[in-house]
């Protein structure tokens, strides 16, 4: 079992790089060596290989955009509120992950 975070006052600021880091290491290949990677796949004949390679890609500049958006809105929330609120709201977050998981593991 993973440890529990115990939000603090360095909680946002931490919250923030992670997410930051998470987002910049999907996309480390620059976007023309990207858009020739896609057009070579395209040629290709083996179409679980060019969905291996989709999958490989990572999101595209929309999705990335909405993704990093949403980031940036939930951090300044985060930055707004108190240490309790924090606390209370990742412990809802972590109630409904095992809640929806014994419900997974009920109807295997």
């Amino acid at each position: 079992m993973r440890k529990r975070i115990r939000p603090d006052g360095d909680f946002v600021a931490m919250q923030a790089e992670r997410m930051r880091d998470l987002l910049q290491q999907r996309a480390a290949i620059p976007r023309e060596d990207l858009e020739y990677l896609v057009e070579r796949a395209a040629k290709l004949k083996d179409e679980r290989l060019q969905a291996a390679i989709g999958g490989l890609i990572g999101w595209g500049d929309e999705e990335r955009a909405e993704v990093e958006t949403f980031v940036a809105i939930a951090i300044e929330v985060m930055k707004r509120t108190n240490v309790s609120k924090l606390r209370e709201a990742a412990q809802t977050v972590e109630l409904r992950y095992h809640i929806k998981n014994t419900k997974r593991n009920e109807s295997q």
